[in-house]
This record gives structure tokens, sequence and C-alpha cells, in this order.
């Protein structure tokens, strides 16, 4: 707003300055002529070409037409200026002033008007309800205060994803999960494709897992089949595919599940929990007397990624690996997870439990090929700009299998 007044404030300041009429330029222009003159008659007669009664007679000639042309500028300057005062230019210089005066007023006023209107301000705003839904201290009265907080935005611009998705957040809290529910079922479908809306596809299942009385319900299942089909390592649905595998006793499933999450970030605390817990789990697998703990059931495949020498991608990109049925292209993979491109080189492992629909599985298909892409817009779609590293088609014989891939290739 300051620069904005500056544009206003400048014309003002110039207004006041005394600026040169057009009588005043043509004196300093005839007195210009008339010194150039001067000087050239003054070489006439030092180099001879004059006499001195010549160049007097010049000169004075020359010092009349200056007087006559300065006397007519003269004349027509006073004429001017009491025109000017016959036809009220005092008011006209009233008016010139108080204009940009007055707008230098209102900028202000009108600028936070435009940007509360069409600008970020409501945004803004909101970034403070945001961050206390995310506070881990946040207690149930503060969970309500920003119920109401966020209830109000919704009702306003029931548009907006994100004050939906931290309402859900709000009402999960206070245990209000059919509000939760809709809450996230709305902020999903408000939300482009992409990493936010399977978390908030995720954060639905988990809600409607919880009305279902703690059940894998078609329901249930259909939303964690949409999430993971836009995020393979969602974690929200991960979570629950796992608790329910633990639940039924199938601990190498809920095994498979805890690799994924802990390839989604290898360093956290989580990761080291899941780690733990896979080695409780194998204990009660070689307890229970069942298939050797270091067994894996059905094929295996390690795919050992890279980038090619000299390529340096951006920070922060994803990288989906996926297996797919050689011989039925365009259908879901078989095997598919979400990592970070930034911790290449690395091994990926892709196993049954990494399906992202039990209609689709490995063992399903005779003939696969993997893939790696490293996505600009952070979707599992590949898109024209993305890298991207395909194998050949090959034969599991549902045994381990090792495949080298190098990231080198642009997609066209």
């Amino acid at each position: 707003m300051g620069v904005a007044a500056l544009f206003v404030l400048f014309p003002l300041w110039r207004h006041h300055r005394p600026a040169a009429s057009e009588q005043e330029v043509r004196v300093d222009t005839n007195l210009g002529i008339f010194e150039e003159r001067q000087r050239e008659l003054q070489n006439e007669l030092a180099h001879g070409n004059l006499e001195v009664d010549q160049f007097e007679a010049l000169l004075l000639e020359l010092k009349k037409s200056l007087l006559s042309d300065t006397e007519k500028d003269v004349g027509k300057k006073r004429s001017g200026s009491q025109k000017q005062k016959q036809h009220g230019s005092a008011g006209k210089d009233w008016l010139s002033k108080a204009i940009p005066a007055a707008m230098i007023l209102l900028i202000p006023i009108v600028a936070f008007t435009m940007y509360d209107r069409w600008g970020y301000l409501s945004d803004v705003q909101l970034m403070g309800l945001y961050e206390q839904t995310i506070d881990p201290n946040i207690d149930q009265q503060q969970s309500r205060d920003l119920v109401i907080a966020l209830g109000r935005v919704v009702q306003e611009d029931p548009s907006n994803q994100w004050a939906w998705y931290f309402l859900g957040r709000n009402f999960s809290n206070l245990g209000m999960f059919n509000e939760a529910g809709i809450a996230f079922e709305r902020s999903s479908d408000l939300m482009v494709e992409g990493p936010d809306k399977a978390a908030a596809l995720g954060l639905l299942a988990q809600i409607r897992y919880l009305l279902a009385e703690g059940e894998l319900t078609a329901e249930v299942l259909e939303v964690i089949e949409l999430a993971r089909s836009i995020n393979p390592s969602e974690n929200a649905s991960l979570q629950l595919l796992s608790v329910d595998a633990e639940i039924k006793g199938d601990y190498q499933a809920a095994i498979g599940y805890w690799r994924l999450m802990i390839q989604a970030n290898p360093n956290s605390v989580q990761a080291q929990q899941l780690r733990e817990r896979i080695t409780e789990a194998q204990r009660l697998i070689a307890q229970e007397g069942g298939a050797d703990m270091n067994q894996e059931q059905g094929p295996v495949i390690d795919v050992n990624i890279s980038l090619a020498d000299g390529l340096v991608l951006p920070a922060g990109l994803r990288l989906f690996v996926a297996a797919r049925n050689a011989d039925q292209e365009g259908m879901p993979p078989l095997a598919a997870t979400d990592l970070r491109a930034d911790d290449l080189p690395m091994t990926v492992t892709l196993d049954e439990s990494m399906a992202i629909t039990p209609m689709f599985s490995l063992t399903a298909a005779e003939t696969i090929y993997v893939s790696a892409t490293v996505s600009l817009s952070g979707t599992a779609n590949v898109q024209s700009g993305d890298y991207r590293a395909v194998s050949e088609n090959f034969a599991h014989n549902n045994q381990h299998a090792v495949i080298d891939l190098v990231i080198r290739d642009i997609v066209p």
C-alpha cells in the first residue's frame, strides 16, 4: 500500500514544483542561439574574415533580434497569466490538489477491502485454527471451540477442502465419528488427486472401520483401495490392514504391511517400533509351528533402483515402484509402494502383501514387469516430464527374483 501511495504522491509533489513555461523555454533557446552566433562572429573577426565595423554592425543587429524575441515572449506570458486568472484557475488548482490527497487516504481502505474479498486473508486467519488442530496437547474444550470456528468457515465457504479436513480431525478428537466421516468424505471429494486426497481417504477409511465396530467391510475396503490407488503406501490405510491382519493372526500379511510403512519413512520412530513388532511377529510364527519366519509366501521381487550417472533430481520428489501384469496392460498394479527419490539408490522388495486389491496379486500373473517412476507431480499416474525406468517382461515362477533399474529416461 505504501508503494501504491507513492504513485499518487509523486505527481502531487511535482504539481507544487515550479514548472518552466513554454515562453521561458523559448527565451532560454533564443539566448543560446544568440551566444552561439556571437562566438561565431568573434571567430570570424579573429581570423580576419570580418572588419571591425562589420563585426559591430552584425553584433548590433543580433542584439536587436534577441531583444525583439524576448519582449514578445514576455508579453505572451503576461497575457496568458491574466487569462488564467479570468477563467477561475484557482478552483481548478484546488481540485487538482484535493483529488490526489483523497486517493492517498482511500488506498489503504480499498486495498484492505479488496484483499479481504479476493485475496488470501481468510487463509491466513485459518492457519491459526489449523495449527491448533494438529497440536498434540489439544484438549477436548479446545477441540469444541475449533469445531465451532471451523463450522463457521465451511458454512461461509463449503468448498474449503482444508476446513473440512481439520473439522474432521476435531470431530475425531471428540469421538463424534459420524460427523468426522462426513467431514473427511467432503474434504476428499473436494481435493484433486494426490497425496493429500489419499490421506483424507485413509482417515475416512479409519472412521468407517470404527463405525463398523472394527470390521473391514466392503465399504471400508473400497475406500482403502481408492486411497492406495493414489498412494500405495498411504499410512492410515496400511495401519488398518495391518491391525486387521494381526487380529486375525495373519502375521505374514501384517509383516508385509509393516514393511511398507517402514519403507515410507525408514528413519522415523514409528519405523523403529514396527521393526520390533516384525521381530515379535516372526517369533510367534516360529512358536506356532507355522511357516519358517524367513520364508515368504508367493513370489518376492527385489528391485535395485539407482540414478544414471550425472543425473541430479530436485529434492522432495516421490518414487513409485510397481509390478504389473505384462498380459493385461492398463490394469492396476499387482504390487506397489511409494517412496522418496531422495533415498536413491535403494533396494525395494515387492511381494504379495503389497497388492493394491485382492483381485490383482503377483501370483495371479504368470508374466510381469517392474517400473520405477520419479513423479514431478507427486501422483502415481505417469505424466510427461517424469523420470521412468521399466524392466523387461519376465516370469517370476512364484520364486525370488532380482531386478536392476537405472532411472535415466524422461517420459515424453
